[in-house]
């Protein structure tokens, strides 16, 4: 006889569903649970009309962070919520809002919040010079989960103690004359996105309540790779010699353009190299686990698999015969 006490969702708000995570937490509903209602959350109303070609049967729903009344109308009436903020999001305006709105809607069963910090990390042992940033997510998203703690709403933390794969898609990364990727060295675990938009829909849609204000640190348990681990794994896959650049002045050189173009933030490249040196010199606090594993009921992508899975975008991505 089951001892779990959790009411499932009937409802669920996805935040960022355009996303990579929140697009197949989508389509993983739409298949698996049909009787529940999904309504994709996004600001950007340029977003909406494709939103509904690609998920139909899904409400889409304008609702930005920075705009309590349209965030408001957004979370009505939904029992289930994953939310996900973009790089630099100012945490303290953004978990306010999302916090009054919820209050407002008093329909919220369960909240699934996604963070990013090194599990029992000292805020006060920051690099000082990303504390001076203080727009990175090992700043705002301790903002967020004090903010959520002290709500006493009912949410489950997903720590993505781990590096997304699909960053490894990035063409920029990568030149062809002569192949190469250019990269900051550090270890880190490594997570395919899709696998954490399924976690949550499943952990929302779970009557164990014991998963109500659990910090789940994530990870796909068998991989913790420097990248120069990853480039010889990808030479594997792709057939192709394939050469490495961990210098900052050859990050800087791939990632200054694309932001001169207006792709990404200007400051993000200087804050990317800071940050991938804190990470490296805290990457004992990371460790494999089998959370995800436990959550989905089976193994998680390897980094491998998904390399073999991505291979034609690879080579098209370094200039090489597929």
């Amino acid at each position: 006889m089951s001892t779990n006490t959790k009411k499932v969702p009937a409802s669920i708000g996805i935040f960022g569903g355009s996303g990579h995570i929140g697009g197949p937490m989508a389509r993983w509903l739409r298949y698996n649970a049909p009787h529940v209602k999904v309504r994709l959350i996004t600001s950007n109303a340029q977003k909406v009309d494709q939103l509904r070609a690609n998920f139909p049967g899904c409400e889409v729903a304008i609702g930005d962070y920075f705009d309590l009344p349209s965030l408001t109308d957004a979370v009505a009436g939904m029992e289930g919520l994953y939310a996900v903020t973009t790089t630099f999001t100012p945490e303290d305006i953004a978990m306010t809002n999302l916090i009054s709105a919820i209050r407002r809607s008093n329909t919220l069963i369960h909240l699934i919040r996604v963070i990013g910090v090194f599990p029992g990390a000292n805020p006060r042992r920051v690099p000082e010079v990303l504390v001076k940033f203080g727009k990175g997510l090992e700043i705002q998203h301790q903002i967020a989960r004090r903010l959520l703690d002290e709500s006493d709403l009912p949410v489950t933390y997903f720590n993505i103690g781990a590096s997304f794969m699909d960053n490894l898609l990035m063409s920029h990364i990568y030149s062809r004359a002569p192949r190469k990727i250019s990269w900051p060295e550090r270890r880190v675990p490594y997570i395919d996105p899709r696998e954490i938009g399924e976690a949550a829909a499943r952990i929302l849609l779970s009557d164990n309540h014991r998963h109500l204000y659990q910090f789940h640190t994530l990870n796909n348990g068998s991989d913790s790779l420097y990248m120069n681990d990853i480039v010889n794994l990808m030479s594997d896959v792709v057939q192709c010699k394939i050469a490495y650049d961990s210098s900052k002045e050859g990050f800087l050189s791939v990632m200054e353009p694309i932001a001169k173009l207006g792709y990404i933030p200007a400051t993000l490249a200087e804050y990317l190299w800071n940050f991938t040196r804190y990470e490296d010199q805290s990457d004992v606090a990371w460790s494999l686990n089998d959370c995800l594993e436990r959550i989905l009921g089976r193994k998680p992508n390897t980094m491998r698999a998904w390399l073999q899975e991505h291979r034609e975008t690879l080579c098209k991505n370094l200039g090489t015969a597929s």
